[in-house]
């Protein structure tokens, strides 16, 4: 069962992952729109109150955090998530979660070009630190790759106590990665908000594709043995 396990290029999404996919991304945009239309619905006012408590290692988690959507760091991230998980469940559905949160991650470029939400002001920040987005601002791009690698990590749990165990610590994480972006001041609260459907959209989107693309290749292998 185990050797099986370790063949299986399967990644476990719901049965109707592409209506998911369809609501998700359709509720990310919308979210995106209308906070862009209604100023009050931005919940602009919270990263001021989130920036107001600070302290130095709040701010060098901040900054650590803040390097989590850098090119280089996400092939870190996904090269040390391959090797874990090639001993656990084997390359093809290791590849599989890399390829999910990769791509995933990067539908919030399509997302970002459709809102084109500017940047929130610095003005009302208390304590400020050195941190230049290079992007729009809806969605967040951090918050949309720790969405989507928990989303993808979930994809491989073989029981529900292991999907469990990592569905409450990735919420930890998102919540984190989500937190970080306020302190620093780069977002407004629907930007981490969007960020999180974005993560989990394309994630299921990208995993739900893998698994039509690599059909044949399950077949192919049970017919040669």
């Amino acid at each position: 069962m185990h050797a099986r396990r370790q063949r299986s290029w399967t990644l476990r999404v719901p049965a109707h992952w592409i209506v998911w996919t369809v609501v998700l991304f359709a509720l990310t945009v919308a979210l995106g729109f209308a906070a862009k239309t209604l100023p009050a619905l931005r919940l602009a006012g919270l990263d001021a109150a989130v920036n107001r408590v600070n302290a130095p290692v709040l701010d060098d988690l901040a900054l650590v955090l803040d390097r989590l959507d850098h090119p280089v760091v996400v092939a870190v991230v996904l090269a040390a998530v391959f090797v874990v998980l090639l001993f656990v469940v084997g390359w093809r559905r290791a590849l599989g979660v890399c390829v999910a949160t990769g791509a995933g991650w990067l539908t919030t470029l399509v997302v970002k070009t459709v809102v084109a939400q500017p940047r929130p002001s610095t003005d009302g920040l208390t304590h400020l630190l050195r941190i230049s987005p290079a992007t729009l601002s809806y969605p967040s791009g951090h918050v949309v790759f720790a969405a989507a690698l928990v989303t993808a990590l979930a994809t491989v749990c073989a029981t529900v106590r292991a999907r469990t165990v990592v569905l409450v610590i990735g919420a930890l994480f998102v919540l984190a990665v989500s937190w970080s972006r306020l302190y620093v001041g780069v977002h407004y609260g629907t930007d981490v908000v969007g960020g999180a459907l974005n993560g989990v959209a394309g994630a299921l989107l990208i995993a739900g594709l893998w698994n039509v693309a690599t059909r044949g290749r399950r077949k192919g292998y049970a017919v040669s043995r």
